[in-house]
């Protein structure tokens, strides 16, 4: 909220001095107008990844005692009780994993996905999230083995507000992406 309302002084600010500066100032506002529109789209359609950890960050700041899963290693899964097959399932396979919490010797495993309110907006749907193939053999292999699986949704507001729902992971909320089964063959 605080970059969009500093765009939003800074442009009129601009506005408000543009008819003291003369010629030269008039050309230094539409380049400093031409940055700020710049930045602004930038902020608005930022890349998927940078959303992504935007939403880890806002989902480890809610579910308490959960740390990243590239920050799991061995030393660190020492220290809880968990089953020799869990945590090497966790060792093998933490490149598909965003957050884990373990608590006593219950292990959850959270997958967050962050979207802009702006696409529900436009599509008025349910939006079903994209995972690739390994990562549903992955979830499937971890049921198995009596680890709990939560979907995290975080919906970015443009008033820099956020949503945030947790629930169990279901198959149904995704859909499994095309390209990940054509890797395989």
């Amino acid at each position: 909220m605080q970059i969009l309302i500093s765009l939003a002084e800074a442009i009129n600010l601009l506005i408000c001095s543009n008819h003291y500066w003369g010629i030269f100032g008039r050309a230094y506002f539409i380049y400093v107008l031409g940055i700020l529109a710049f930045m602004y789209l930038q902020l608005n359609n930022c890349h998927d990844s940078l959303k992504g950890e935007i939403g880890e960050v806002i989902a480890k700041s809610v579910i308490k005692n959960s740390f990243r899963a590239a920050d799991a290693n061995k030393n660190l899964l020492d220290q809880y009780p968990i089953n020799p097959e869990q945590k090497k399932l966790l060792l093998d396979n933490w490149f598909y994993l965003d957050l884990i919490n373990i608590i006593d010797d219950k292990v959850t495993l959270y997958e967050v996905k962050t979207k802009k309110y702006f696409y529900k907006q436009l599509t008025r749907t349910q939006m079903r999230y994209k995972i690739s193939k390994p990562f549903l053999d992955f979830c499937n292999k971890a049921i198995e083995l009596g680890i709990t699986l939560k979907f995290v949704q975080i919906t970015l507001f443009e008033d820099w507000k956020c949503g945030i729902i947790i629930k169990d992971f279901k198959e149904k909320d995704f859909f499994v992406d095309k390209r990940s089964l054509l890797k395989k063959n």
